[in-house]
Protein backbone atom coordinates (compact mmCIF):
# COMPACT_ATOMS: atom_id res chain seq x y z
CA UNK A 1 0.00 0.00 0.00
CA UNK A 2 1.41 3.54 -0.81
CA UNK A 3 1.96 5.59 2.14
CA UNK A 4 -0.90 8.62 1.91
CA UNK A 5 0.61 12.07 0.91
CA UNK A 6 0.57 14.69 3.13
CA UNK A 7 -1.58 17.58 3.07
CA UNK A 8 0.74 20.97 3.02
CA UNK A 9 -1.86 23.43 2.17
CA UNK A 10 -5.89 23.75 2.98
CA UNK A 11 -8.41 26.05 1.92
CA UNK A 12 -10.59 27.54 5.36
CA UNK A 13 -12.76 29.48 3.40
CA UNK A 14 -15.60 29.08 6.24
CA UNK A 15 -13.62 31.67 8.68
CA UNK A 16 -13.72 35.52 7.94
CA UNK A 17 -12.26 38.75 9.75
CA UNK A 18 -13.85 41.17 12.45
CA UNK A 19 -11.88 44.47 12.22
CA UNK A 20 -12.52 46.55 15.23
CA UNK A 21 -10.48 50.33 14.80
CA UNK A 22 -9.87 52.93 16.73
CA UNK A 23 -8.48 54.51 19.98
CA UNK A 24 -10.78 52.86 22.12
CA UNK A 25 -10.57 49.20 20.51
CA UNK A 26 -8.76 47.88 23.65
CA UNK A 27 -10.78 49.17 26.14
CA UNK A 28 -13.57 47.75 24.00
CA UNK A 29 -11.99 44.39 24.09
CA UNK A 30 -10.64 44.24 26.85
CA UNK A 31 -14.00 44.99 28.60
CA UNK A 32 -15.44 41.87 26.84
CA UNK A 33 -13.51 39.03 25.57
CA UNK A 34 -11.57 36.69 27.81
CA UNK A 35 -7.79 37.52 26.27
CA UNK A 36 -5.76 40.33 28.00
CA UNK A 37 -5.55 42.78 25.17
CA UNK A 38 -2.35 44.03 27.07
CA UNK A 39 -0.58 41.15 25.66
CA UNK A 40 -1.68 41.64 22.09
CA UNK A 41 1.10 43.00 20.48
CA UNK A 42 2.31 43.12 16.37
CA UNK A 43 4.05 39.62 17.25
CA UNK A 44 2.46 37.83 19.68
CA UNK A 45 -1.98 37.09 18.84
CA UNK A 46 -4.30 35.58 21.43
CA UNK A 47 -7.26 32.93 21.19
CA UNK A 48 -9.93 34.10 23.01
CA UNK A 49 -13.81 34.06 23.17
CA UNK A 50 -17.01 35.99 24.48
CA UNK A 51 -19.45 34.98 26.80
CA UNK A 52 -22.53 35.84 27.54
CA UNK A 53 -23.66 37.33 31.26
CA UNK A 54 -24.62 33.62 32.53
CA UNK A 55 -20.91 32.98 31.81
CA UNK A 56 -21.64 30.77 28.81
CA UNK A 57 -19.37 30.83 25.44
CA UNK A 58 -21.05 33.00 22.71
CA UNK A 59 -18.05 33.13 20.40
CA UNK A 60 -14.80 31.94 20.03
CA UNK A 61 -11.86 33.58 18.16
CA UNK A 62 -8.10 34.41 17.60
CA UNK A 63 -7.27 37.89 18.57
CA UNK A 64 -4.55 39.61 16.22
CA UNK A 65 -3.22 43.44 15.80
CA UNK A 66 -3.44 44.08 12.47
CA UNK A 67 -0.10 44.34 10.84
CA UNK A 68 0.87 48.10 9.93
CA UNK A 69 -2.11 49.64 11.54
CA UNK A 70 -2.30 51.66 14.56
CA UNK A 71 -4.91 50.98 17.14
CA UNK A 72 -6.72 48.07 14.83
CA UNK A 73 -6.92 44.62 15.45
CA UNK A 74 -8.66 42.02 13.55
CA UNK A 75 -11.23 38.67 15.41
CA UNK A 76 -10.87 35.86 13.18
CA UNK A 77 -13.41 33.02 13.38
CA UNK A 78 -16.43 31.34 12.40
CA UNK A 79 -17.75 33.55 9.35
CA UNK A 80 -21.67 32.95 11.28
CA UNK A 81 -19.80 33.55 14.74
CA UNK A 82 -18.20 36.57 13.94
CA UNK A 83 -21.39 38.35 12.15
CA UNK A 84 -23.03 37.53 15.65
CA UNK A 85 -20.15 39.01 17.21
CA UNK A 86 -20.33 42.46 15.88
CA UNK A 87 -23.69 42.02 16.86
CA UNK A 88 -22.63 41.94 20.36
CA UNK A 89 -20.08 44.27 20.57
CA UNK A 90 -21.76 46.95 18.65
CA UNK A 91 -23.89 47.71 21.89
CA UNK A 92 -21.21 48.80 23.49
CA UNK A 93 -18.99 50.77 20.80
CA UNK A 94 -20.77 54.05 21.38
CA UNK A 95 -18.93 54.00 24.28
CA UNK A 96 -15.83 53.85 22.82
CA UNK A 97 -14.05 55.52 20.04
CA UNK A 98 -14.24 52.67 17.33
CA UNK A 99 -15.68 51.67 14.84
CA UNK A 100 -16.49 48.12 13.75
CA UNK A 101 -16.92 45.66 9.60
CA UNK A 102 -16.63 42.96 8.61
CA UNK A 103 -13.45 42.34 6.83
CA UNK A 104 -13.99 40.17 3.66
CA UNK A 105 -10.74 41.03 2.10
CA UNK A 106 -8.70 38.37 3.32
CA UNK A 107 -8.49 34.22 2.26
CA UNK A 108 -7.40 31.75 5.00
CA UNK A 109 -5.29 28.73 4.50
CA UNK A 110 -3.52 26.48 6.65
CA UNK A 111 0.01 25.18 5.80
CA UNK A 112 1.62 22.51 7.28
CA UNK A 113 4.91 23.92 9.31
CA UNK A 114 7.34 21.61 7.86
CA UNK A 115 6.04 23.04 4.39
CA UNK A 116 6.09 26.77 5.84
CA UNK A 117 9.63 26.10 7.01
CA UNK A 118 10.83 24.96 4.01
CA UNK A 119 9.22 27.52 1.54
CA UNK A 120 9.55 30.40 3.58
CA UNK A 121 12.98 30.79 5.13
CA UNK A 122 11.89 34.10 6.87
CA UNK A 123 9.47 32.09 9.03
CA UNK A 124 10.69 32.72 12.43
CA UNK A 125 8.89 30.24 14.78
CA UNK A 126 9.47 31.90 17.92
CA UNK A 127 6.71 34.86 16.79
CA UNK A 128 3.01 33.65 17.23
CA UNK A 129 2.55 36.48 14.64
CA UNK A 130 4.24 37.16 11.88
CA UNK A 131 4.17 38.94 8.70
CA UNK A 132 5.74 37.94 5.38
CA UNK A 133 6.17 39.42 2.25
CA UNK A 134 3.42 37.55 1.14
CA UNK A 135 0.98 36.85 3.94
CA UNK A 136 0.49 37.74 7.71
CA UNK A 137 1.18 34.13 9.55
CA UNK A 138 -0.93 32.76 12.73
CA UNK A 139 0.44 29.99 15.00
CA UNK A 140 -1.13 29.19 18.87
CA UNK A 141 -1.09 26.38 21.06
CA UNK A 142 1.35 23.23 19.47
CA UNK A 143 -0.65 23.01 16.22
CA UNK A 144 1.06 21.22 13.38
CA UNK A 145 -0.36 24.14 10.68
CA UNK A 146 -0.48 27.97 10.70
CA UNK A 147 -2.62 30.35 9.83
CA UNK A 148 -2.30 32.28 6.96
CA UNK A 149 -3.75 35.55 5.80
CA UNK A 150 -3.39 36.28 2.30
CA UNK A 151 -5.04 38.99 0.02
CA UNK A 152 -8.00 37.73 -1.61
CA UNK A 153 -6.33 38.32 -5.01
CA UNK A 154 -2.81 36.84 -3.87
CA UNK A 155 -1.10 34.24 -6.49
CA UNK A 156 1.23 32.90 -3.88
CA UNK A 157 0.25 29.60 -4.14
CA UNK A 158 -1.25 29.40 -7.65
CA UNK A 159 1.24 26.58 -8.52
CA UNK A 160 0.40 24.52 -5.65
CA UNK A 161 -2.25 22.72 -4.93
CA UNK A 162 -4.47 23.82 -2.17
CA UNK A 163 -6.98 21.08 -0.56
CA UNK A 164 -10.73 21.70 0.06
CA UNK A 165 -10.56 18.73 2.68
CA UNK A 166 -10.19 20.54 6.03
CA UNK A 167 -10.36 17.15 7.66
CA UNK A 168 -6.44 17.17 8.85
CA UNK A 169 -6.97 20.86 9.82
CA UNK A 170 -10.41 19.42 12.32
CA UNK A 171 -7.13 16.73 13.56
CA UNK A 172 -5.48 19.38 14.12
CA UNK A 173 -7.59 20.81 16.24
CA UNK A 174 -9.01 17.42 17.79
CA UNK A 175 -5.26 16.51 18.89
CA UNK A 176 -4.64 20.29 20.16
CA UNK A 177 -7.90 19.89 22.21
CA UNK A 178 -8.81 23.54 20.48
CA UNK A 179 -12.42 24.29 20.30
CA UNK A 180 -13.98 27.02 18.17
CA UNK A 181 -17.59 27.56 18.01
CA UNK A 182 -19.75 27.66 15.45
CA UNK A 183 -23.35 28.56 15.54
CA UNK A 184 -25.19 25.75 17.11
CA UNK A 185 -22.90 25.65 19.83
CA UNK A 186 -23.71 29.38 20.84
CA UNK A 187 -24.52 30.12 24.84
CA UNK A 188 -24.43 26.14 25.44
CA UNK A 189 -20.87 25.62 27.27
CA UNK A 190 -19.49 27.37 30.43
CA UNK A 191 -15.63 27.94 29.41
CA UNK A 192 -14.75 24.82 31.59
CA UNK A 193 -16.95 22.72 29.43
CA UNK A 194 -14.82 23.90 26.14
CA UNK A 195 -11.56 23.21 28.02
CA UNK A 196 -10.52 26.69 27.76
CA UNK A 197 -9.17 27.24 31.09
CA UNK A 198 -5.84 24.99 29.66
CA UNK A 199 -6.26 26.03 26.39
CA UNK A 200 -5.43 29.87 27.43
CA UNK A 201 -8.55 31.24 25.85
CA UNK A 202 -9.13 32.94 29.15
CA UNK A 203 -6.77 34.84 30.80
CA UNK A 204 -7.78 34.48 34.89
CA UNK A 205 -5.14 37.24 35.42
CA UNK A 206 -6.95 40.35 33.27
CA UNK A 207 -9.69 42.65 34.95
CA UNK A 208 -13.55 42.30 34.48
CA UNK A 209 -15.46 41.02 31.25
CA UNK A 210 -18.55 39.96 30.33
CA UNK A 211 -19.30 36.42 32.42
CA UNK A 212 -16.04 36.85 34.34
CA UNK A 213 -17.80 36.66 37.90
CA UNK A 214 -19.42 33.06 37.38
CA UNK A 215 -16.62 31.78 35.17
CA UNK A 216 -14.14 32.92 37.71
CA UNK A 217 -16.42 31.21 40.63
CA UNK A 218 -16.58 27.67 38.84
CA UNK A 219 -12.61 28.16 38.28
CA UNK A 220 -11.91 28.61 41.19
CA UNK A 221 -14.34 27.17 43.88
CA UNK A 222 -15.60 24.14 41.86
CA UNK A 223 -14.57 20.85 43.80
CA UNK A 224 -14.36 19.07 40.59
CA UNK A 225 -14.64 20.73 37.12
CA UNK A 226 -15.56 19.66 33.40
CA UNK A 227 -12.58 18.22 31.23
CA UNK A 228 -11.48 17.48 27.54
CA UNK A 229 -10.58 13.69 25.97
CA UNK A 230 -9.65 13.15 22.85
CA UNK A 231 -11.43 9.36 21.51
CA UNK A 232 -11.79 7.44 18.67
CA UNK A 233 -14.98 5.71 17.54
CA UNK A 234 -15.17 2.80 14.61
CA UNK A 235 -18.22 3.69 13.76
CA UNK A 236 -17.62 6.49 11.05
CA UNK A 237 -21.23 7.61 11.37
CA UNK A 238 -22.29 10.23 13.81
CA UNK A 239 -24.95 9.20 15.54
CA UNK A 240 -25.52 11.14 18.41
CA UNK A 241 -23.41 14.17 20.17
CA UNK A 242 -23.55 12.70 23.63
CA UNK A 243 -22.06 9.34 25.33
CA UNK A 244 -23.32 7.31 27.88
CA UNK A 245 -21.32 5.33 31.10
CA UNK A 246 -22.81 1.38 31.40
CA UNK A 247 -25.38 2.71 33.90
CA UNK A 248 -26.86 4.88 30.73
CA UNK A 249 -26.13 7.90 32.57
CA UNK A 250 -25.25 10.89 30.42
CA UNK A 251 -21.09 11.25 31.12
CA UNK A 252 -20.44 13.77 28.21
CA UNK A 253 -20.97 14.97 24.55
CA UNK A 254 -19.10 14.74 21.31
CA UNK A 255 -17.59 18.60 20.73
CA UNK A 256 -15.37 17.87 17.26
CA UNK A 257 -14.54 14.96 15.06
CA UNK A 258 -12.58 14.28 11.84
CA UNK A 259 -12.04 11.05 10.23
CA UNK A 260 -8.99 8.90 10.70
CA UNK A 261 -8.12 6.08 8.74
CA UNK A 262 -11.50 3.54 9.41
CA UNK A 263 -12.54 5.45 12.56
CA UNK A 264 -13.55 8.71 13.72
CA UNK A 265 -11.10 10.85 16.13
CA UNK A 266 -13.40 13.24 18.38
CA UNK A 267 -12.91 15.68 20.89
CA UNK A 268 -15.64 15.00 23.75
CA UNK A 269 -16.53 17.61 26.16
CA UNK A 270 -17.03 15.44 30.07
CA UNK A 271 -19.00 16.09 32.63
CA UNK A 272 -17.50 16.23 36.15
CA UNK A 273 -19.44 13.22 37.45
CA UNK A 274 -17.33 10.92 34.75
CA UNK A 275 -14.69 8.86 37.37
CA UNK A 276 -13.38 6.44 34.35
CA UNK A 277 -14.54 3.58 32.39
CA UNK A 278 -16.30 2.14 29.28
CA UNK A 279 -18.49 4.94 27.57
CA UNK A 280 -20.28 4.25 24.45
CA UNK A 281 -22.79 6.56 22.24
CA UNK A 282 -26.57 5.79 22.98
CA UNK A 283 -26.50 2.86 20.19
CA UNK A 284 -23.89 1.11 22.01
CA UNK A 285 -21.23 2.11 19.54
CA UNK A 286 -18.04 1.92 21.73
CA UNK A 287 -15.15 4.31 22.50
CA UNK A 288 -11.73 4.37 23.10
CA UNK A 289 -10.01 6.98 24.76
CA UNK A 290 -6.74 7.91 23.74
Amino acid sequence: MLPMQSIDLIELDYLSTLEIIGEGAIDLLQGQITSDMEKVTSSMGSIGALCNIKGRVESSFLVIKKPNFKNTFLLIGNKEIMEGTETILRQYSPFYAVEMRMNEEYRFVGINEKFLVSEFSETDLSLSVQSHKKFVRIHYLQKRFHLLLLDKDSSCFDSVEVSKDINEWEKDNIINKDFNVQVKDANKYTPHELGYHHTNRIDFEKGCYTGQEIVARMHYRAKKLPFLMIGRSEDNDTKSSEIFNLEGNRVGSVLSEAKQENSRLCLFSMNKNYDGGEVRFQDSSLITFE
